[in-house]
């Protein structure tokens, strides 16, 4: 596999290698910025890592309304969500867990310790764009950055005051056991955004607010509803400084009536949750070349489940988790000779954990309780470089945690520019994933183990871009190893020894590609990705999500998106998406005690769009009408766990200058 990865990347570049051979450039273009990848703003072309960029505005106007949907139509990674709108939801990246992707919003880090997110609660609402960059990016944001990282953009206000909102309405049939009738979903928002004049400099402003909800899909009990508030301003006056301030908090309820195995069984039992960033970045420019950024940045993460009594004298339960996370950073971007740039930064994090449960039924009162913390400190430098056609990246980071010490990560990249058109690239990273708090601290059924390491992982890639005019396409062959990985055991050596021990290794490579093409009133895009991932140690043996020489689980080995965009007259769009996931290997656990693993079968998911701006005198307005799933395909990405069928939806979509 390794061998074909590379013969593919080698022949994309003597293919196309003489494109504009008779015109070689002495730098690169400017073209697409690219942030996440470096932290510092790069063209595009000389990034050595294979990025997609999703477009905030892009995804609104064609009724794009959820972030786990923009990741599951653009084709980048594996999504799977437990079913239903609001149920969680993963993202895995090039076969990695889906707990090894970093997830940023304006450079906060949204991830609980140890890499864990839900996707299901962003909507787009306030997006500005949504940069993926695959590959480990451990060297410049720490743990949890294994297999790549994700980082939310929100909108910022330019010019006159204006005022933007949305509104969708959808519905389809209910799915599962006893199901009948439609089921409705909604999403609305709000924007006001803008500059204001401020000394000699105008401070830009956005102050957003989002609802969204569904009835629910399954046949009782599955209703769902959030709620996002936003804000966001950004000073710099002419002195050099700047001053940016992000704040958003989001809330939710889920209400659903399976258990663990899919089985729907409760009326009653719901989660709730709500998760808040604050950031204050201060930046100022000491030189003309010496650049200064301090960030503050807070994370803060409740959730809770509750199942009442179904009858007096079943029982109930109740359980809640807090997790707090506090950073401080500081990095300093220097201008060197011959045009290198070298970044360096320091971060100080200290993370806090707290569980509780409590349960009353026939076999009497249970509850249990915990609270941890831990710090981190961090230390990094980064390199940037040009020498003739070849852009150069290189950078090291030391971590430190009171937990499990001293962790080092590294990575190198190059990228040549073979012509005016084409460019390949090649690198070569290291990535790593903290411990949990449960897999450290737990008590009671699990004990925890202090003394595990962290999760590790060594990657190499090489890729192939080609920009010539309206085309565009991007291919990339990559190899990862992942070691030390934490396992639960049922059965500890000892009464006393812990259940969480470093025993795991698997690998994960493949080929990734994407391509674009706008030509008049068409624009059209296509992805694929190529999988092939093996569990090489199963540690313990005992684990059906993890068996000696089996696949990873949830994640295809084929997995394709073709994306048609025509303008068919100055006020209609239309569109097509096409989306192909292979087969997955998942597990059934409707009996829990002995589960099975099983095959979830391929499916083929088509939707239809079409747009109208209406002809209005001030303002902009525009209506969109859609249908997802046209052909009403059955599929789960979690076995037992059923997805919605075809859905009909309408929108309005309304902009005001509000002088």
């Amino acid at each position: 596999m390794r061998h074909r990865c590379l013969a593919l990347a080698l022949a994309i570049a003597s293919l196309t290698a003489n494109a504009d051979a008779q015109e070689p450039p002495d730098t690169f273009r400017l073209g697409e910025i690219i942030v996440t990848a470096t932290r510092t703003p790069q063209p595009r072309a000389a990034v050595p890592a294979h990025v997609t960029v999703l477009q905030g505005e892009a995804l609104r106007a064609r009724g794009i309304t959820r972030v786990v949907d923009a990741l599951r139509t653009a084709g980048v990674g594996s999504v799977a969500q437990i079913g239903a709108p609001g149920a969680a939801a993963s993202l895995f990246l090039r076969g990695g867990e889906s707990d090894y992707v970093q997830v940023l919003i304006d450079g906060v880090q949204v991830n609980d310790p140890g890499g864990a997110y839900d996707w299901a609660h962003l909507g787009t609402a306030d997006i500005d764009r949504i940069e993926i960059v695959r590959g480990p990016t451990s060297v410049l944001y720490g743990s949890d950055a294994v297999a790549g990282a994700v980082q939310i953009f929100t909108r910022s206000g330019t010019g006159a005051p204006r005022l933007d909102s949305e509104l969708q309405v959808g519905a389809g049939e209910r799915v599962g056991v006893g199901a009948s009738g439609a089921f409705t979903t909604m999403s609305g928002s709000v924007a006001l955004s803008g500059s204001t004049p401020l000394g000699d400099a105008p401070l830009s402003w956005t102050v957003s607010a989002a609802r969204q909800g569904s009835g629910g899909l399954y046949a009782f009990n599955n209703d769902y509803h959030n709620t996002t508030l936003a804000a966001r301003g950004r000073y710099a006056p002419g002195t050099g400084t700047s001053l940016e301030v992000n704040a958003r908090q989001v809330g939710q309820r889920f209400h659903f009536p399976t258990d663990a195995t899919g089985a729907l069984l409760d009326r009653n039992q719901y989660t709730d949750g709500a998760a808040r960033t604050l950031s204050v970045a201060l930046g100022q420019r000491l030189s003309p070349a010496l650049h200064a950024q301090v960030t503050i940045a807070g994370y803060r993460s409740e959730t809770g489940g509750s199942d009442p009594e179904d009858a007096p004298g079943e029982g109930y339960a109740r359980s809640g988790a807090r997790v707090r996370r506090e950073t401080a950073e500081l990095r300093l971007d220097a201008r060197l000779a011959h045009g290198m740039e070298l970044s360096v930064g320091g971060e100080l994090e200290r993370q806090h954990g707290r569980t509780w449960y409590e349960s009353d039924g026939p076999f009497g009162p249970y509850s249990d309780r915990s609270r941890d913390r831990r710090a981190a400190r961090a230390a990094y430098a980064q390199l940037l470089g040009r020498v003739a056609r070849v852009a150069l990246t290189a950078g090291a980071r030391l971590d430190h945690s009171d937990q499990f010490g001293d962790f080092a990560t590294a990575r190198a990249g190059a990228t040549l520019e073979l012509s005016r058109a084409l460019s390949v690239h090649a690198a070569f990273g290291t990535g790593f994933k903290e411990p949990t708090f449960f897999e450290t601290y737990a008590t009671g059924f699990a004990r925890g183990n202090p003394a595990l390491d962290p999760e590790e992982s060594r990657s190499g890639e090489l890729g192939a871009r080609l920009a010539a005019g309206p085309l565009s396409f991007a291919a990339t062959a990559f190899d990862q190893r992942f070691r030390n990985l934490i396992q639960y055991t049922a059965t500890p050596p000892s009464a006393d020894a812990p259940s969480y021990f470093n025993v795991g290794r698997s690998r994960a490579r493949g080929i990734e590609a994407d391509a674009a093409l706008a030509a008049g009133a068409w624009s059209v895009r296509m992805s694929y990705t190529l999988l092939d991932t093996e569990v090489l140690d199963a540690g313990f043996g005992a684990d059906p999500q993890f068996a000696t020489g089996a696949r990873l689980l949830r994640r295809p080995a084929h997995q394709g998106a073709l994306d048609i965009a025509w303008r068919a007259h100055p006020r209609v769009t239309t569109g097509v998406r096409w989306r192909h996931v292979g087969e997955r290997l998942d597990v059934d656990y409707s009996d829990f005690a002995a589960p099975v693993r099983v095959t979830l079968p391929a499916y083929t998911l088509i939707d239809l769009e079409a747009g109208y701006t209406l002809p209005i005198a001030r303002g902009s307005a525009a209506l969109q009408a859609g249908i997802e799933n046209v052909l009403d395909a059955r599929y789960a990405d979690i076995y037992n766990f059923p997805r919605p069928g075809r859905v009909f939806t309408l929108g309005v979509r309304y902009g005001l200058p509000l002088r």
